[in-house]
């Protein structure tokens, strides 16, 4: 997978199942992630069991990792993978807080862009992001998001896409 000076990313494994559990029991993460799925260990497994193959779970997690500790420190997801389209939808998480806001969601966003792009043969990526998170709404749109006219039902919500 891409790799940069800072970081790199790795498809998520069952030994990162009780970290991603952890985070994924944050509210600040629930809050901005809009998952509808309850959160127990066992879906965290079922998810990382269903993703061992893109082309039939239409879903890919990769693991944001520092270069300098190898450890984990986020994910990027792509998600409703339509290969007959070309497109995907994509999310990052930085969950380690200390982490945020040195460019590692960047990094991680503009990798897995790649990895779709060259790999998947992606032609475009979208992202739902509420509107009060101010953060990502300006990351995406930083790395040439458009706002899109996806009208979702939730007003609250604003669709971004990319053409890669």
């Amino acid at each position: 997978m891409h790799k940069t000076e800072e970081l790199f990313l790795r498809p998520i494994e069952k030994k990162d199942a009780f970290g991603v559990y952890l985070w994924e029991l944050d509210k600040e993460t629930q809050r901005v992630t809009q998952s509808e799925l309850k959160v127990s260990l066992e879906n965290v497994y079922a998810l990382i069991e269903q993703q061992t193959d893109v082309h039939n779970s239409s879903q890919l997690r990769m693991m944001i990792c520092l270069s300098n500790m190898k450890r984990a420190i986020g994910m990027v997801d792509l998600y409703d993978v339509d290969f007959e389209k070309g497109n995907a939808y994509v999310g990052v998480l930085i969950a380690e807080k200390q982490q945020r806001k040195k460019g590692f969601a960047r990094q991680a966003l503009l990798s897995m862009a790649q990895y779709a792009k060259k790999e998947l043969k992606l032609i475009q990526l979208k992202a739902t992001i509420q509107s009060s998170n101010e953060a990502s709404i300006a990351l995406f749109e930083s790395l040439d998001y458009l706002r899109s006219g996806d009208k979702t039902l939730d007003s609250s919500i604003i669709s971004f896409e990319l053409a890669l």
